[in-house]
């Protein structure tokens, strides 16, 4: 997960005064990274939309942000781990 960007996503967002980050932040932040492909839009709508919550308590801070991304992946990682236990 790119931290960079999705910190960007909440900057973007937040700066237009956007209702939300899916469906009208996200579109911005393609425009200005045309570069995210599909895929990414999607992982990075996923991860907010599981995490939001703790990215939004940790926004504007960098620091408390990328902590959160953090956290946020190592939860997605127990998570996965978890699943495929049940699985086996």
């Amino acid at each position: 997960m790119n931290t960079e960007l999705l910190y960007e996503l909440y900057e973007i967002t937040e700066k237009n005064d956007a209702p939300d980050l899916a469906t009208v932040g996200m579109p911005m932040l393609r425009e200005k990274h045309p570069e995210i492909t599909h895929e990414e839009a999607k992982e990075i709508r996923e991860f907010t939309g599981r995490h939001g919550q703790e990215l939004a308590a940790a926004f504007p801070d960098k620091e408390a942000f990328e902590a959160a991304v953090e956290a946020g992946i190592q939860a997605d990682k127990e998570a996965a781990e978890q699943a495929e236990q049940e699985h086996e």
